[in-house]
Formats: structure tokens, sequence, C-alpha cells
């Protein structure tokens, strides 16, 4: 498997971790607390956190097999698709046509980025 290869399959795996953590910020987002405290120390906001963390450290490890630095901010973007998708599925959220536009113009930009 070559390093691109390597650092593309990373990067979408952790890109989809970090998507994953924001549902749960979002869930804790959507629940009202007795206090202030309550509010960012939740189950939710901890378990969010950690898996962003987790994320972090894959896209760390994507950077090693990046033929160039530019490969992993590039493929950062997918998580804007991922949080749209998650969002539909966990929290019923319309997809509306200017979403679907804006992920069209990201996909563009990865293509060009790769194109020879």
């Amino acid at each position: 498997m070559s390093n691109l290869t390597l650092c593309v399959l990373l990067m979408i795996c952790s890109e989809l971790i970090a998507s994953s953590s924001q549902m749960f910020l979002k869930k804790s987002a959507g629940i009202s607390y007795d206090n202030r405290i309550k509010e960012y120390v939740n189950r939710y906001v901890i378990t969010g956190y950690i898996i962003l963390f987790v994320s972090m450290l894959i896209t760390i490890r994507a950077y090693s097999f990046a033929d160039s630095y530019m490969n992993v901010p590039v493929l950062e973007t997918m998580g804007y698709v991922f949080v749209m998708v998650l969002g539909r599925i966990f929290f019923g959220e319309k997809i509306t046509r200017s979403k679907i536009i804006g992920m069209l113009f990201i996909f563009a930009g990865i293509i060009i980025y790769y194109l020879p």
C-alpha cells in the first residue's frame, strides 16, 4: 500500500471519528442542565472530547505518511460531509440544496487538488 493511500485512509478514518465526536457535543447542547458546570462536564462532552483526542492522534499519524504537508488539511474538509450525513442520521436535520452544493464544491476541490 502506498504512503498516499495510507494517508488518505487514515484521514478518512480520523474525520469520521472527529465527526462522531461532534455528534456527542451536539447531543449535549440539546439538553438543559441545572447549572453551568454540568453543561461543560457531562458524559456527552467528556466522551466527545476523548473521541476528538483519538481523532487528533490519528491525524498526526497520517502526517507521517503524507507526501506533502498539504494532503492532510485538504482531506480534513471531508469532516463537513460526515457531519452533514451524521446530523441527518442522528438528529433528522434536513439536507438542503445549498448544503449539497457546498458539499459538491468540497468534493470538487479535493478532486482538483489530487489531479496530476
